[in-house]
């Protein structure tokens, strides 16, 4: 993605490339007459398949400007400036020399934008993935502990029932001591009551208890 300050720069050069092709006068070849047709594509395969069209300065400027467009298909940043450098090198009073060396720096300016979007894209994705890895694992922990909570609940329910059984039953055991309790003081206060046989076949008072 460019800036706003790039696109401005694409468009203005776009306006001089206008102009420079305007001055170079009628088409001559077939590079020539596909690119005043704007139809890029037919214009980049005619260079292809014949490259001495370079040899012209004007020419030369024009191909360089067919790959500096990104919203073109024929985009080729790295064509472009190899051709932008070669003009410079081979017309250095060209003409077209000032667009050549603006269209050239913000070529570069978009390449540095590009790569620095590429680490900042690489960076975010190496994030993601540390999270994403991160997640699963939480995630497992998340899974595993919930796993020996509902272990623990039913055993902690198991527990209660075992519990409540057992004091059920030790609240039958303490009743029935003390029914038995009971009885066994009804029983002493019955015998208490009974009086003693003495030898001569009389009656004697039992002691009190102490």
């Amino acid at each position: 993605m460019i800036g706003a300050r790039q696109a401005a720069g694409i468009a203005r050069l776009g306006r001089t490339a206008a102009v420079v092709f305007a001055v170079v006068g009628c088409a001559s070849t077939q590079f020539d007459r596909a690119l005043d047709a704007q139809r890029w594509s037919d214009a980049a395969a005619a260079l292809n398949a014949d490259t001495s069209v370079l040899d012209n300065e004007s020419t030369l400027f024009r191909a360089a400007m067919l790959y500096s467009f990104p919203n073109r298909a024929t985009y080729d940043p790295m064509r472009a400036r190899e051709l932008f450098e070669r003009l410079l090198r081979q017309y250095p009073a060209a003409p077209t020399r000032q667009s050549a060396v603006d269209q050239l720096s913000l070529l570069y300016t978009l390449q540095r934008t590009a790569d620095s979007a590429a680490a900042v894209k690489q960076q975010l994705q190496s994030a993601i993935a540390r999270l994403t890895a991160d997640t699963v694992q939480m995630r497992r922990s998340v899974d595993s502990v919930a796993v020996r909570l509902r272990a623990e609940q039913d055993q902690t329910a198991l527990l209660r029932k075992i519990t409540t059984r057992l004091e059920n039953d030790l609240q039958d055991r303490e009743a029935q001591i003390r029914a038995l309790h009971d009885e066994l003081n009804h029983l002493k206060a019955i015998d208490l009551k009974r009086p003693l046989r003495t030898r001569g076949g009389g009656t004697a008072k039992k002691p009190a208890p102490r």
